[in-house]
């Protein structure tokens, strides 16, 4: 996606309404929410449709700027400071019965947006997107959007329409007609300069679920997108080369994973977004047959050795990135093997910044190597840092052939790095 959305591994209590006649009680000092979803296009209840109560911020933070070509630690910083945010969130979910009824209880008073979610429709954050496109004050009232005002003790009303959605659907395949699997498909603004909602309003990409965010194609290459605002939009096919999840002794190897970027096409068969084809989609429209090809002719791979300055062992932790110095968005990387071996793969001719970063002489971690009071219920680092090396930048141009035989000596840190935590974070965030 052409902006980052955080997704925040948190339980959200899931209620179903009996009847809609029932007068449900909620817990001392708090309030209860009732009312009906419609569908628009229909003027039939939305059956089994999510409900989001999302409480209007008192204050908002800046969603934070998630570089591509970001190295690894810089995407864990932005993510705390995403993560941050979080704390300023309310929201309650409940769903629909089979009459479009729904209730909420033991909703704390305040003022709530109210969103429904159903597959096809336009999602929350769609609604929230335009609403920020258009300079709303996120602090109030917001077009199209239902508002209910909820008091101790007390149950209010909401009544919710939900309006079809634009729906984008073709095939991913490579250049030689095989199709492309297990790719992510995103559909996203044509124009890179959309405003940023707040870090609050980013747990509704799940209020209305993932699946109607985003697609995995099929095995035939198939996909479908739903559920869009109108709207001018290019359709992005992001494809995992590798897949370095580690698991050892309980905790995750989360830095190699992120370090490996996938492969990114946009339709019909573009490397870089601007050479992409923008669609138009008008309210509720199907666009069908809108293709993405993978052009793999005139790729090259650009491979080499990390190693230490001093004594020129190969090192053992690091990222290389080649980013495309006329397309910030464009980066191919990869990370180094235990001699410090590395191989970017699918770079095509142009002119490039390569970069290494999180370079390190690393060991296994230990259970006693994190202090008791810094633990979290999530741990995902299995390496433990005995010393770290300084960034090094620098030119490189691919022109027809591969690149080999890189020889990137750097220099030891004056400090050692500390390890990637998201474990540390996503934990501080449930504790609070």
């Amino acid at each position: 996606m052409n902006r980052a959305k955080i997704f925040a591994a948190v339980g959200i209590g899931l209620w179903f309404a009996a009847a809609a006649a029932q007068q449900p009680a909620s817990a001392a000092g708090t309030g209860t929410v009732t009312g009906h979803v419609t569908c628009g296009d229909t003027q039939r209840p939305a059956r089994l449709a999510t409900v989001t109560l999302f409480g209007i911020p008192k204050e908002t933070t800046q969603m934070p700027k998630m570089d591509a070509n970001a190295d690894p630690e810089a995407m864990m910083a932005a993510m705390k400071s995403a993560m941050s945010g979080l704390s300023n969130t309310t929201m309650v979910n409940t769903q629909t019965d089979i009459n479009g009824a729904f209730v909420a209880e033991n909703v704390a008073p305040g003022d709530y947006y109210v969103f429904g979610a159903k597959a096809g429709y336009v999602q929350p954050m769609y609604q929230v997107q335009a609403a920020v496109n258009a300079g709303a004050d996120m602090h109030k009232a917001l077009p199209g959007v239902v508002v209910v005002h909820v008091v101790a003790e007390h149950a209010a009303n909401a009544e919710v329409t939900i309006d079809r959605g634009a729906a984008v659907s073709g095939i991913a395949q490579f250049d030689d007609g095989t199709p492309v699997t297990g790719a992510v498909v995103s559909v996203v603004a044509a124009k890179g300069d959309e405003k940023q909602p707040p870090t609050e309003f980013a747990m509704l990409g799940a209020a209305g679920g993932l699946s109607s965010i985003i697609a995995a194609t099929d095995d035939l290459g198939h996909y479908r997108v739903s559920g869009l605002s109108p709207g001018d939009y290019v359709v992005r096919v992001s494809l995992p080369l590798k897949n370095m999840l580690n698991l050892t002794g309980g905790s995750f190897n989360f830095s190699k994973m992120l370090a490996e970027k996938p492969l990114i096409a946009f339709a019909p068969a573009a490397l870089h977004k601007a050479d992409a084809k923008a669609i138009t989609l008008g309210s509720g429209e199907d666009k069908r047959d809108v293709n993405v090809t993978f052009n793999l002719n005139g790729m090259h791979t650009v491979s080499g050795r990390v190693a230490s300055a001093e004594d020129h062992h190969g090192l053992n932790a690091a990222t290389v990135m080649v980013t495309d110095v006329n397309d910030k968005d464009f980066v191919r990387s990869a990370s180094v093997d235990a001699a410090g071996n590395f191989n970017v793969t699918f770079v095509p001719a142009g002119t490039y910044e390569l970069k290494v970063s999180g370079a390190g002489d690393t060991e296994a971690a230990k259970k006693d190597d994190k202090k008791e009071e810094d633990a979290s219920p999530f741990s995902f680092s299995t390496e433990k840092t005995i010393k770290s090396y300084d960034d090094m930048k620098q030119p490189l141009i691919v022109t027809d052939s591969d690149v080999a035989g890189l020889n990137l000596e750097l220099t030891p840190s004056k400090t050692v790095r500390k390890n990637l935590d998201l474990g540390g974070i996503l934990g501080g965030v449930v504790q609070k």
